[in-house]
């Protein structure tokens, strides 16, 4: 038992928001357009995100760990993995076992959900698991994949999980909504990946930066946040989303600080951590507020 408990740092805690904040903006939605909300359901489609999160996490680490890769990486508080491997060895096998735990408790949840709720979330299960498995094998070497697989995960599949549970039901208007939290969640693996350029192409990796370089790979970035900030804009204006939803803007003005620095530093963005932590509060913090202006309105 020691040993799974010293192994729990390879779940990377501080990381694991965004699954249960994805999952709220299904939550507010359902609220939004006046759907009763089922409190046990919605705290189990929280659990299976989260324990989904632990699982790409966990996988991430022995994967890395197994390849060599955390044997050359320059750590960050934002990329590089935990580094609990590269000190303690020992402890691989656990956080494999750790990452055969939340995988179990991921299809538990699922078939809990298929037999209760129906067949449609199936596809959604189906495509979420691929991307929790492959992730760091297979998706980390073909770039556009590697790149929307974060964004696909966290900010499309979790909200319409957590909203299909809810209502049994697809709604097109909640994948178009989604597209604000997923460009910016693509945004925080992007350019999280930017100091590991080097260790990553070591081992086989092409994300974007890698295969396209860094000038394009920043254009990428540019191009998603403004991206965001216009699909929100016009997401208001069709009444899509409430006039409430622009508090939104304000976590999406972090990231264009973060742009700033990723221009003057490329590469080197490491240099100037706060940049990289401005992204990941945003992508924190988009879904949060999209949430809030759900919870706050009604259609």
């Amino acid at each position: 038992m020691n040993n799974y408990i010293a192994a729990l740092p390879a779940i990377r805690p501080p990381f694991l928001t965004l699954a249960p904040l994805s999952c709220l903006v299904g939550l507010a939605y359902c609220n939004y357009l006046g759907f009763h909300i089922n409190f046990l359901f919605a705290a189990l489609s929280i659990l299976g995100a989260t324990f989904a999160a632990i699982a790409v996490n966990t996988i991430n680490e022995y994967q890395d760990f197994q390849s060599g890769l955390d044997l050359n990486t320059n750590r960050t508080p934002f990329s590089g993995g935990s580094g609990l491997l590269k000190q303690h060895p020992h402890l691989a096998t656990y956080v494999k076992k750790l990452a055969i735990i939340a995988i179990t408790v991921v299809l538990a949840i699922g078939v809990f959900f298929i037999v209760t709720v129906g067949v449609s979330l199936i596809p959604i299960g189906i495509l979420g698991l691929l991307i929790v498995i492959t992730y760091t094998n297979f998706l980390n070497k073909h770039p556009w994949l590697c790149f929307i697989a974060p964004g696909l995960g966290f900010a499309v599949l979790m909200p319409i999980g957590a909203f299909v549970v809810q209502t049994g039901e697809w709604h097109f208007s909640l994948l178009a909504i989604t597209l604000v939290p997923f460009l910016i969640t693509n945004n925080l693996l992007l350019i999280n990946q930017f100091p590991d350029i080097s260790a990553d192409k070591n081992v086989g990796r092409n994300h974007l930066a890698i295969r396209y370089g860094v000038t394009f790979a920043r254009q990428v970035f540019a191009l998603s946040l403004f991206a965001a900030i216009g699909c929100l804009l016009y997401f208001v204006a069709s009444n899509l989303l409430p006039t409430l939803a622009l508090i939104t803007l304000l976590p999406l003005g972090l990231c264009l600080i973060s742009l700033v620095y990723l221009y003057r530093l490329g590469d080197n963005i490491a240099q100037h951590l706060p940049a990289m932590g401005l992204v990941a509060a945003a992508a924190n913090l988009t879904p949060l507020m999209l949430s809030l202006a759900l919870f706050m309105s009604k259609s």
